[in-house]
């Protein structure tokens, strides 16, 4: 981790990018960045909130945790929102365990700073109020999806996902992961990888699943894909903001 002052990255947060100058300046001095790799465990369901997370790129995965150790991803996020939205919500504790999916730059700020930028009532306000909301419909999408969807459409969903956002089309993901993130069984996982094997669409061997036609995995995936989807461009490309190659910033050295 290093002062982000320091640094000459530009900034493709949604949250961050579309800052008018003087709430800009207002968070800047306390932008950190930060690298996380995949596996690495950002907050456990219950952590209190000492720091948001903004990334950049990458994925980052919610779960849900039940008593008895199981779980299942309930949503994600990336370069559109953050990791700690709950602390705009007047709950400085985190709902969910994230979990860093794909290689993952960002910029980590006090969860103090963060509300208190909030509570300016500027474009940072009106925007994280709108990411809760897609938050917030992905979760409930999630809860259709895990209901009445099979779990070959879910996992083409995951898969599809997974490969946008990391932008990558080999992937290390092993049946117990797979699981845990569809919340079923993992010989299910076993069975329905080989299916989708055999349609020529992946290539799956222990612990890697190479996509190799990401058209075909992408159309076998269920609805909650797409509804997902345009709900998160809906809000990229919201006309109460600013086009994002209009104002993205870059941290420059001070």
């Amino acid at each position: 981790m290093h002062d982000a002052n320091d640094s000459r990255h530009p900034i493709s947060n949604r949250l961050l990018s579309v800052l008018p100058p003087a709430e800009f300046a207002f968070i800047k001095p306390h932008l950190n960045e930060i690298t996380y790799q995949p596996g690495a465990m950002l907050a456990r369901s219950g952590d209190t909130l000492r720091t948001c997370f903004f990334p950049n790129n990458g994925m980052v995965s919610l779960l849900c945790v039940t008593e008895q150790g199981r779980s299942v991803e309930a949503g994600f996020t990336g370069f559109e929102g953050m990791i700690g939205v709950s602390v705009i919500l007047g709950k400085n504790e985190i709902p969910y365990d994230a979990l860093v999916q794909a290689n993952t730059n960002g910029f980590g700020v006090d969860a103090k700073v963060v509300l208190d930028l909030f509570n300016q009532g500027g474009v940072f306000h009106d925007a994280t109020l709108r990411f809760a909301y897609v938050i917030l419909k992905q979760m409930s999408q999630t809860c259709v999806c895990n209901h009445f969807h099979t779990i070959e459409s879910r996992l083409c969903r995951w898969l599809t996902i997974m490969c946008e956002r990391s932008n990558n089309r080999h992937l290390k993901l092993t049946q117990e992961f797979l699981a845990h993130m569809l919340g079923v069984q993992r010989t299910s996982i076993g069975m329905i990888a080989n299916s989708i094997q055999r349609t020529g669409a992946i290539r799956y061997a222990r612990g890697r699943v190479e996509i190799l036609d990401l058209d075909r995995i992408r159309a076998s995936a269920c609805d909650c894909y797409r509804i997902v989807r345009d709900e998160q461009e809906k809000f990229l490309a919201d006309e109460n903001f600013a086009p994002m190659s209009d104002i993205r910033q870059t941290i420059v050295q001070s």
